[in-house]
């Protein structure tokens, strides 16, 4: 099931995934602390949020595109003949 926020990149994904697990097996059978939970979360950020806001970006500027479309044909509506 693809997410909203997932990210097209399966290359990126991977890399992620990767970076995500090496990091675990680092830990070891030893509990995570919060030092490498916030490792984890740094690895995920690096990441994904780039991807993440270019999508939040082209999202908004497809609604921009459908708005403006939206009021050209508002606007025709009014000409008068």
């Amino acid at each position: 099931m693809k997410r909203k926020w997932d990210t097209d990149d399966e290359a990126l994904q991977k890399k992620c995934i990767d970076e995500v697990i090496a990091r675990i097996d680092e830990i070891g059978d030893s509990s995570a602390g919060v030092i490498a939970a916030q490792d984890i979360i740094d690895i995920v950020t690096e990441n994904l949020a780039p991807e993440i806001y270019n999508k939040g970006v082209r999202d908004a500027k497809k609604t921009v595109t459908t708005k403006l479309s939206d009021l050209e044909i508002d606007l025709d509506l009014l000409e008068q003949r």
